[in-house]
């Protein structure tokens, strides 16, 4: 039990504080419970968190597959590597020439649910930021290749970006003008996060190659 929620823990932890800094998702739950829009917000942020625990369940299966393919992973893992490390570059980026948040909304005219999907959809961190956390969580042993470590770990990436969606929604508006004024750190922080997963991910490759190569 106490391995469950060591996983939980941990999952939860990355998902609630990786839905913290102000996105378009986030701002949006915001947007509508500032309006008074609460069922707006709720079906909004159901079909976000939907899409985003979808798409890593996806990913954990298609990784599981791709296991006996091991060339093909590697090449994979390489991708995942330089996409994360390419995210961490655009925060960091971002944090030292002190850029200022934009406050746009997309599709705000769309049904909410249809608008959570679409823009979910169309996070490009989803994807790079889950697998490169699976492959740390693995790495450490934190998290396991089957069903029940899985289903532990998806449910706890969707209360963790529930509860920072909650937050927003609570929050709201103090919440966003807090957060603006800090932007600058919170880039700086999600970049060194993604950075230093990025670094662990290279690591694992370089040493994994080195291990192949003595053998």
């Amino acid at each position: 039990m106490s391995r469950y929620f060591k996983l939980f823990f941990a999952a939860f932890s990355i998902s609630f504080i990786g839905a913290l800094p102000i996105g378009t998702l986030n701002t949006s739950v915001a947007n509508y419970a500032l309006n008074n829009n609460f069922m707006g917000a709720f079906e909004f942020g159901f079909a976000a968190i939907l899409v985003e625990v979808s798409l890593v369940r996806v990913a954990l299966f298609l990784l599981d597959k791709l296991g006996h393919l091991q060339k093909l992973f590697r090449y994979l893992s390489v991708v995942f590597c330089f996409a994360i490390l390419y995210l961490a570059y655009k925060s960091l980026e971002a944090a030292f020439h002190m850029r200022n948040f934009e406050d746009t909304l997309p599709f705000i005219g769309m049904q909410p649910f249809y608008s959570g999907l679409v823009l979910s959809l169309l996070n490009p961190l989803h994807i790079p930021f889950w697998l490169g956390w699976t492959a740390v969580l693995k790495g450490r042993k934190v998290l396991y290749s089957n069903t029940a470590n899985y289903n532990v770990y998806i449910t706890a990436i969707g209360t963790g970006t529930f509860l920072a969606f909650l937050i927003y929604g609570c929050a709201g508006n103090y919440l966003m003008n807090v957060l603006k004024a800090q932007h600058n750190l919170i880039n700086w922080i999600l970049g060194c996060t993604l950075l230093l997963t990025g670094v662990v991910l290279a690591y694992k490759i370089i040493f994994r190659k080195i291990q192949l190569k003595v053998a």
